[in-house]
């Protein structure tokens, strides 16, 4: 019976550290072009991947890891600057360019939604410009965008150079960059545009 926990140990550890290694960056990123503050962000980052897990490990399933994230990060990077708000306001520097700066943050966080990734405008804009792009070109994209393999992962299961897959992964990124101009700010982050 402990050879059976053990081994579940390790596997439930080795699924923390993929998902942690394939999502982390793209959620400090994200937290960080609200919060303006890099350790603010990573700890932002840190603690939502931390409530995914809990969620995770509690059975919870997730259709799609990312936007739930960013529904974290956004709720944890709002608190962060309305607590910034407050400090302003009680040492008197309400009025002054931070604290306007400040309070822009705020709104455009406040009306962030991150499933927006995900609506039919989105999703038919990505759908179509995947779909022009030669076949190779797109599915080495899709593994890495969507399915979170690395380069050198996809190199292996397709039998082609390390690269080759950055070549393609560069194409892709160069059309799908104008063909999503208008959602680049939260697009970008998601796909690493």
């Amino acid at each position: 019976m402990q050879i059976d926990m053990a081994s579940g140990q390790k596997n439930i550890t080795a699924g923390f550290e993929e998902n942690y290694s394939r999502y982390y960056k793209r959620c400090v990123l994200f937290a960080k072009s609200y919060v303006c503050d890099f350790s603010a962000a990573e700890s932002i980052a840190s603690e939502a991947m931390s409530v995914y897990w809990e969620r995770r490990a509690a059975g919870e399933q997730f259709e799609m890891t990312l936007p739930f994230l960013f529904s974290v990060i956004r709720n944890k990077a709002l608190r962060y600057l309305k607590n910034e708000d407050m400090r302003l306001k009680a040492q008197g520097e309400a009025g002054t360019v931070i604290f306007e700066e400040l309070t822009y943050r705020i709104r455009t966080l406040e009306s962030c939604d991150p499933h927006v990734l995900f609506e039919k405008d989105v999703q038919t804009i990505l759908h179509d410009t995947l779909g022009s792009l030669d076949r190779k070109t797109g599915r080495i994209f899709s593994l890495s965008r969507f399915d979170g393999m690395t380069n050198r992962e996809i190199a292996m299961e397709l039998g082609i150079s390390e690269k080759t897959v950055e070549y393609h992964i560069s194409k892709a990124l160069k059309v799908l960059r104008v063909a999503l101009k208008d959602y680049l700010p939260l697009v970008g982050i998601f796909l690493g545009l």
